[in-house]
């Protein structure tokens, strides 16, 4: 139905509602945040009272900012305000698609959460779905800059066990590691297929959908060579996970066939922190159904309300 800059839409009309577009159109505002390649896109949800949590939210490796919206627009409903990044080398940003490296989404975090510091008067938290809660983990480890996190999904993705399962790569994911890099210092611009890593397969139950996200102009379909390297040899935290006390919320779904649910409870267990939440949705990775959406919201909101 939809195609180009509108292609976000056919989720929307064929799974999560035709009302979150007209919702995006009315209240989305989109800025230009400098970082580190030049300025990355956001999409900007401001609710009346600025002093309001505000929260910084990261897409994962086959998404980008527009794609959060189920995620997004709910907990704006509850009167929090809301920045969302499209990082390096995904969604509308005018760059070559699928070109960053792990710690360049760290940098594009960090001057997101700048923003939104500079710009709502609130507590900051920081956070994201899939392989964007790993992300905002690693942003406050190493910058410090936010009041705490809530993610969908928060895996290791420096844990040696997920990376030799839970990717295509498997127990030779290690192994080719050193004839990676011969190839990356040469050919590190050359972008192959994100799946030839990570499978869309267990994205959602609803292949109609995977299939859809394969064909998004603006979805994460390629990944440079050097863009692949960097997520085994640079996740690794700056803080380790047990010295981590600021407050944590994390949701994950227990169907969860891409990053499985024991790898984020295992990482749970290891932070430090006091205020410390963990709950269990039922379905996939990335749900497909507009209530699990609700009930995040709910959870978000029951628990920034328990900590303040």
């Amino acid at each position: 139905m939809y195609q180009a800059e509108h292609y976000w839409k056919n989720y929307m009309a064929h799974w999560f509602g035709k009302n979150f577009i007209k919702q995006w159109e009315t209240h989305a505002a989109l800025i230009q945040i400098d970082a580190t390649k030049g300025s990355i896109q956001a999409e900007v949800y401001t609710n009346e009272d600025k002093s309001k949590p505000t929260l910084v939210f990261a897409h994962g490796i086959s998404g980008y900012a527009r794609l959060l919206v189920p995620f997004l627009i709910p907990l704006f409903q509850k009167g929090y305000n809301i920045v969302a990044p499209d990082l390096e080398g995904y969604g509308y940003n005018k760059r070559k698609k699928g070109d960053f490296t792990w710690n360049t989404h760290l940098e594009n975090l960090r001057d997101t959460v700048q923003y939104a510091r500079k710009n709502f008067s609130g507590k900051v938290y920081v956070g994201g779905a899939s392989m964007g809660g790993p992300l905002a983990y690693a942003t406050d480890a190493k910058y410090n800059c936010a009041d705490g996190l809530i993610c969908w999904c928060l895996f290791d993705f420096a844990d040696k066990e997920f990376m030799r399962k839970e990717t295509n790569t498997k127990q030779f994911t290690y192994l080719l590691i050193p004839f990676l890099k011969v190839f990356a210092k040469v050919l590190g611009n050359v972008r192959l297929k994100t799946e030839y890593f990570i499978s869309y397969d267990t994205l959602t139950n609803d292949q109609a959908f995977n299939n859809m996200l394969r064909k998004d102009p603006q979805a994460g379909k390629l990944i440079s060579l050097k863009g692949a390297i960097s997520l085994v040899t640079e996740s690794k935290p700056t803080l380790a996970h047990a010295a981590y006390t600021k407050p944590v919320l994390v949701c994950q779904p227990n169907e969860d066939q891409m990053t499985p649910s024991y790898y984020t409870q295992k990482t749970f267990s290891r932070l430090a922190s006091k205020k410390k939440k963990l709950i269990l949705f039922e379905g996939e990775h990335f749900p497909t159904h507009p209530a699990v959406y609700l009930k995040w919201a709910d959870t978000v909101d029951s628990f920034l309300k328990s900590i303040t």
